[in-house]
């Protein structure tokens, strides 16, 4: 999902100066902080679904960070003095989400800094200034492209600050924000202009001209001080920053714990991965995932496969009572912004929860970059095989983030932190588990090519996990990180690379394998409790219900008591 592709989109940097408003109740605190965090980080808040600042950009000073972060520790004193003795469990549930969220912006505050060492973090405000107001009809065209013409003024200003505050920047981010940049110049220069095509209005697409003309020039003098940084920083977070990233998503199970089953998970998948071959090529098992490979759509089927596939995944999920469904919408299938191309392949977006009216779903996908040679298109092509792109529905649509956003705005009555929550391994989890689960219940018609390809994916993501703890915390580079992905994970050149930086700059891509075992280990001691009882719709109705919190607050509230996660 699109929320969790960088840590940056996971954990708001933005906050409002001054300290909390005195509260006697758990939600006014909620309310003050929520408020706060709306007014100081706009970008975000439009993306969200929350309007008021939509002609704003945020404000990335150190001093102004620095005064935020005062807030943040008050707002955390305020919460653990609150008496919670006669509260109901969810709400004891929602001040823990809510104290957990704040370490995980204070982390990002204190430690991270992407505004001190991730050009990227630059170029993803900018760029979502604007993809936040012309993604979705919330408001009038006109309305709309005053507030995108408001936004691209203020980027010469914001952009030729960043060089004055960037400093021990790796060469990994740099890398990464380049491919960005220039995703972000297309962006701008072509399609802002025409999300306005059909405002009628001289003046406004003078003005619009004339801020695009100004914003990318702001880019482009960025990319020249961004080619000429001489990179010397260090991306390694360290032991005690994973151990809080752990703990902003309310884990307490050591890294080491967590880096052990991940390699025995691993070597499990990857043994499971070697039968399913040998069952599709009993001569030649090690050809079996170049021969499921070459079954791929081509470039101009690409999305109508995706499409036709996603309503065929519907069907299976309601004919099998795997979740209930509260809307039969299905998301409209698109290719991924270009700014964004960089570290997603395939992604959905969901309206903001905070939006008051009814606004599409995005499943996007990315399609290889024109300017890969024939060869190397070829190979991202088969990145996306049949039986590969199906899974990768599975996850993103059916009954993955999609079904996910669907429970969200079928309850409106949850509190605001359960509506605002955005938990890692909750929402990469469920999705990764349901990949899982599709294949136990007999998708694809119990094909092995499907399965063979779970596996694949499953690999991956038991990869990501050592992976991550490993650059962060054990000393692996990006070079053995990269050849890990390839030689243990049955990844491409191509996306073995793309994989490994993605955890340069996303350490917490761990929580995909770490929430879908987080998620098995629930099922297994509620099937063990329940016995014959036990519903596979109604467990995944339970966590649906829950909303995207952290699961240590949703095995509490389904369990009536809290207990190991793993």
């Amino acid at each position: 999902m699109k929320h969790i592709l960088v840590l940056a989109t996971l954990l708001s940097a933005g906050t409002v100066s001054g300290g909390p408003a005195s509260a006697a109740s758990l939600a006014e605190i909620a309310r003050a902080h929520y408020h706060a965090e709306w007014a100081a980080d706009p970008v975000d808040a439009t993306m969200e679904g929350v309007h008021d600042g939509d002609a704003r950009l945020n404000d990335v000073s150190e001093q102004f960070i620095a005064t935020q972060t005062l807030r943040l520790h008050a707002e955390q004193e305020e919460l653990q003095a609150l008496d919670m003795s006669g509260a109901s469990l969810q709400e004891k549930d929602d001040r823990d989400i809510l104290l957990a969220s704040l370490k995980g912006e204070l982390l990002l505050n204190e430690v991270i800094k992407p505004y001190r060492h991730d050009p990227d973090h630059y170029i993803y405000l900018v760029t979502n200034s604007l993809y936040g107001l012309i993604a979705r009809n919330y408001a009038t065209p006109e309305a709309r492209m005053k507030a995108a013409i408001a936004r691209l003024r203020q980027f010469p200003a914001f952009l030729s600050a960043a060089p004055r505050q960037l400093d021990h920047v790796p060469a990994v981010f740099i890398e990464v924000a380049d491919e960005d940049l220039l995703g972000a110049l297309g962006f701008i220069g072509n399609d802002v202009p025409t999300a306005f095509s059909d405002v009628h209005n001289p003046q406004l697409q003078s003005e619009l001209a004339n801020a695009g003309r100004d914003a990318v020039a702001a880019l482009q003098h960025f990319r020249s001080f961004l080619l000429q940084l001489k990179p010397d920083g260090n991306f390694v977070l360290g032991r005690e920053a994973m151990k809080t990233l752990l703990a902003a998503d309310m884990v307490d199970t050591p890294p080491e714990t967590i880096i052990s089953l991940g390699e025995q998970n691993l070597e499990k998948d990857r043994a499971d991965f070697l039968q399913v071959a040998a069952q599709i090529d009993p001569k030649h098992p090690m050809s079996a995932l170049q021969e499921i490979r070459q079954d791929h759509p081509s470039l101009q089927n690409l999305i109508p496969t995706a499409l036709s596939q996603l309503k065929e995944l519907q069907d299976f999920v309601i004919a099998h009572h795997l979740v209930t469904l509260p809307s039969l919408v299905l998301p409209e299938v698109v290719a991924t912004p270009p700014f964004e191309q960089a570290l997603i392949s395939a992604a959905t977006e969901w309206p903001g929860p905070f939006e008051k009216t009814f606004l599409p779903s995005f499943y996007d996908i990315t399609p290889p970059s024109p300017a890969l040679t024939p060869l190397q298109a070829e190979e991202a092509l088969e990145d996306f095989n049949r039986p590969a792109l199906l899974n990768t529905t599975i996850h993103e649509v059916m009954p993955g983030h999609f079904v996910q956003g669907l429970y969200l705005y079928a309850h409106p009555e949850w509190s605001l932190i359960r509506r605002g929550a955005n938990s890692y391994t909750t929402t990469e989890g469920w999705a990764h588990y349901g990949e899982q689960m599709m294949v136990e219940q007999g998708a694809d018609d119990h094909s092995p090519a499907l399965h063979l390809m779970q596996l694949q994916d499953a690999v991956l993501r038991d990869c990501r996990l050592l992976v991550s703890f490993g650059m962060h915390m054990q000393g692996m580079s990006l070079l053995q990180a990269t050849q890990m992905m390839e030689t243990r994970c049955f990844q491409s050149p191509a996306a073995a690379y793309r994989e490994a930086r993605r955890g340069t700059v996303d350490p917490g891509y761990f929580s995909y394998t770490l929430g879908k075992l987080m998620i098995l280990k629930l099922r297994k001691d509620l099937q063990q409790k329940q016995g014959n009882s036990f519903s596979l719709q109604k467990f995944h109705d339970a966590i649906m219900g829950s909303g995207l919190v952290p699961l240590r607050a949703i095995r509490r509230e389904m369990t009536g008591q809290d207990g190991d996660l793993l």
